[in-house]
């Protein structure tokens, strides 16, 4: 029969909000459950059980139990994730006497909720600080690719993830709809699929780029929930190890363009917050590279025929001083009659000749080898190509441009199979079609005279 004060020492401890037990320290026996304890567990559970049988399913004494660590004089206080009841408990343990008998009492008190709250304000801290350094290096990394790659990677090990990569929608060779995985970041030991995925067909990605008509994301939780609806993109993905995957679309100028996605993510698999800011100044970044590289190109394009400047020229020049290449043809050309042309019939038939002699360069050499030097000269700059290719291209080049503007050209040219001074070859090349224009005009006089 208990005593009146084990009676109340009884009923004290069942109003408590704290799970309490007490054992023996030498044998880890459970003696005694407090009522909120017991209810975590069945009468057949207590019997006869050892505390680390009983509440983490071990067998063997827990390598973090504080036993030795324990007086009789005050509480050791610590914390504990409870991974057979999940939760995470604030834990109060010392030595008690007991009819003569030391035992050992353990007072743990529910924090779950606290913890959850302060994991979420840690996250959500992690998530703005590692959202300020992508920002951050985005705009001061010089190089997009380096910058890009960097923020990846940030948002990639907050995630946890294997990989983070960006995908952009291009043309393929023949003019089809395709993705290309254009930025890549890897965890430790997962194997990159970058250079794997330069080509992807828009169709097998399509159940994604449909969903971001509606939705700001897409999320496959597990792989195989897609292998009957969407067989495509499950046959892209399971060679890839991927079990989970989400996805946000890129816009770019308001379009969409292509999508970041994470492959596999282990942290804050339902906050897409980072990846959505990230898509978002990642659109902008792209936006301003595109539009740079399109004043760039303008800087070297002539408006005329849409070929190579003499800035994209000058250019050339440089780039063949600093890296010399061997198998060079360079043709220098000159169109007769512009002046003539322009005096007689106007500008706009002046451009449309020059128009039409550049279109006939191309068809038959590189565009990006091709230059406008001047109002009627042109510079061929043809690198790596054997002599017999480049004879045979300029024949063939000539005898199309006599049939459509007979006597409209006068050229120079010469190929080596190495050389160390590209000025050298062009003033050689230019001399040739000078010496040639002097002759084209010897006959055109000769044939005046003798009519």
């Amino acid at each position: 029969m208990q005593t009146q004060e084990e009676c109340l020492s009884g009923l004290i401890a069942s109003s408590l909000d704290d799970i309490i037990y007490v054992n023996d320290p030498e044998t880890y026996e459970v003696l005694w459950l407090s009522e909120l304890c017991g209810s975590h567990f069945s009468d057949e559970d207590i019997a006869s059980q050892k505390c680390y049988q009983l509440f983490q399913n071990f067998d063997a004494p827990c390598p973090f139990c504080p036993m030795h660590k324990l007086s009789h004089e005050k509480f050791y206080i610590w914390e504990h994730y409870n991974e057979k009841i999940g939760r995470y408990f604030r834990v109060k343990d010392k030595f008690i006497r007991y009819r003569g008998k030391t035992l050992h009492m353990e007072i743990a008190t529910d924090i779950t909720e606290s913890v959850l709250e302060q994991k979420n304000i840690e996250n959500k801290l992690a998530a703005e600080q590692t959202l300020l350094q992508c920002v951050r290096t985005l705009l001061e990394e010089e190089n997009f690719n380096t910058a890009v790659e960097k923020a990846l990677l940030l948002a990639g090990r907050l995630y946890e993830a294997d990989r983070c990569y960006v995908f952009e929608t291009k043309y393929g060779p023949t003019g089809e709809d395709i993705v290309v995985n254009t930025h890549e970041w890897c965890a430790p030991g997962v194997i990159p699929q970058k250079d794997l995925l330069q080509s992807v067909p828009y169709a097998v990605v399509s159940p994604w780029m449909d969903a971001f008509a509606s939705a700001d994301s897409a999320t496959i939780n597990d792989l195989e929930e897609i292998r009957d609806v969407s067989p495509d993109l499950y046959n892209l993905l399971k060679p890839q190890d991927i079990q989970s995957v989400f996805v946000v679309p890129l816009h770019i100028n308001g379009l969409l363009s292509g999508f970041i996605g994470v492959d596999n993510p282990r942290n804050r698999q339902h906050d897409l917050t980072l990846l959505h800011s990230l898509a978002y100044f990642i659109d902008n970044t792209i936006s301003k590279t595109r539009m740079a590289d399109e004043l760039r190109t303008l800087g070297l394009r002539d408006p005329l025929t849409g070929l190579g400047n003499r800035n994209a020229y000058l250019t050339a020049c440089k780039s063949f001083s600093e890296a010399p290449v061997p198998k060079i043809g360079i043709v220098f050309i000159d169109l007769n009659g512009l002046k003539r042309i322009n005096d007689t019939y106007g500008h706009e038939k002046g451009d449309e000749y020059i128009q039409g002699m550049s279109r006939i360069f191309a068809r038959h050499f590189r565009s990006s080898d091709i230059f406008r030097i001047g109002g009627d000269e042109f510079v061929f700059v043809c690198s790596k190509i054997r002599e017999d290719i480049f004879l045979l291209k300029l024949e063939s080049m000539r005898k199309e441009c006599e049939a459509a503007y007979p006597g409209g050209l006068a050229l120079g040219y010469l190929w080596k199979d190495s050389a160390d001074r590209l000025d050298e070859l062009i003033q050689q090349a230019d001399e040739r079609m000078y010496q040639e224009k002097k002759r084209m005009k010897a006959q055109q006089a000769q044939s005046q005279s003798a009519n």
